[in-house]
């Protein structure tokens, strides 16, 4: 599998309505409510410290944070019109925009280039990545985990056709199913489930070191002109975002302490992680790469039947938080 240089060079709601048990949405007024899917993950946590110090509220929107298991599930709510706004990372972004879905990206506000990691099993003779050509590795199919194990194999030198895929439920609650099949050697996770690996491996567990090849991005998604929520909303929601920013920059153990309490992590877990971690608002130049990037290695996996890249232009909306920080915005439409 060739995939093109620009692949290999990158540094990177309304008022509920519940009638005969359905969920329904009408145009949400002033204090209405508005719903926000969050993926469960420390990347998400200015919208935890946002909601734990009341700057939604204090915002002047009543927000109700809808748990989610990933950003791609997140991405999905908010596309059945179940959600106003959503956290996604690139990779789900970037699929869903094969299907020409009218959504918004509003702001990037956090970003990773070390969130996923190749965890190995030391039995397995694995301990570097060109250790991997003809073993079997565990990821879910089409995510970033598979992102970076393929371009940590072509970075070696090794083809990517030349490992075998395994698809994983990389929920961290069913990774135990995974982790006791011994004919997978190695899994290409990212957080928390690359943490929770290397957990259930024990002593048998060993982190490839790799260079860092790609930069995830955790953005706030929205539809356009859709579910009643005003472009002032979007403006007062980045704000309340903002704050909390300023709060983890400021407060990094309150912050973590706060990601502890909603996710239910360990101490001890939740800073091993946290130095992986950049919070910043921000509409940058790099994130049309990074989209750009994804959908040309996304084409030449056969991962979609899409042969052409959109234009990311299309799903990008720099009005909010040009209005917010316009100095933090560097797209150019």
């Amino acid at each position: 599998m060739k995939l093109p240089n620009v692949f290999l060079c990158r540094t990177p709601l309304r008022v509920l309505l519940v009638c005969v048990g359905t969920l329904s949405f009408v145009g949400h007024a002033a204090g209405g409510v508005i719903r926000v899917g969050v993926a469960t993950t420390p990347l998400s946590t200015p919208f935890f410290v946002a909601d734990k110090m009341g700057y939604f509220r204090e915002e002047g929107l009543e927000v109700v944070m809808i748990d989610c298991p990933s950003g791609s599930n997140c991405l999905k709510q908010l596309l059945e019109s179940k959600l106003h706004f959503a956290t996604a990372a690139d990779m789900p972004i970037m699929f869903r925009s094969f299907e020409s879905v009218p959504f918004r990206v509003l702001a990037t506000f956090a970003t990773s280039s070390n969130d996923v990691k190749l965890v190995t099993r030391k039995s397995a003779g694995i301990k570097s990545s060109k250790d991997l050509k003809g073993k079997r590795v565990g990821l879910l199919r089409g995510s970033a985990g598979q992102y970076l194990l393929d371009l940590t194999l072509l970075a070696a030198g090794i083809d990517p056709n030349s490992v075998s895929i395994v698809n994983v439920d990389v929920d961290v609650n069913r990774l135990g199913q995974a982790a006791a099949d011994p004919q997978i050697d190695a899994f290409a996770l990212f957080q928390p489930g690359a943490q929770h690996m290397s957990k259930l491996l024990g002593s048998d567990a060993f982190v490839i070191p790799i260079p860092r090849l790609y930069t995830l991005s955790f953005n706030l998604v929205t539809l356009p002109d859709r579910l009643g929520v005003s472009e002032d909303d979007q403006v007062k929601m980045l704000r309340a975002l903002e704050r909390a920013v300023d709060f983890i920059k400021a407060e990094p153990n309150a912050s973590m302490r706060i990601v502890q309490e909603r996710l239910k992590m360990d101490a001890a877990d939740c800073a091993e992680l946290w130095t992986d971690f950049r919070f910043a608002l921000s509409l940058n130049q790099s994130l049309i790469a990074t989209l750009e990037s994804d959908a040309h290695w996304a084409i030449q996996a056969e991962l979609t039947k899409a042969k052409a890249i959109p234009n990311y232009l299309d799903y990008i909306d720099v009005r909010p938080l040009k209005r917010l920080r316009p100095a933090q915005v560097t797209v150019v439409k």
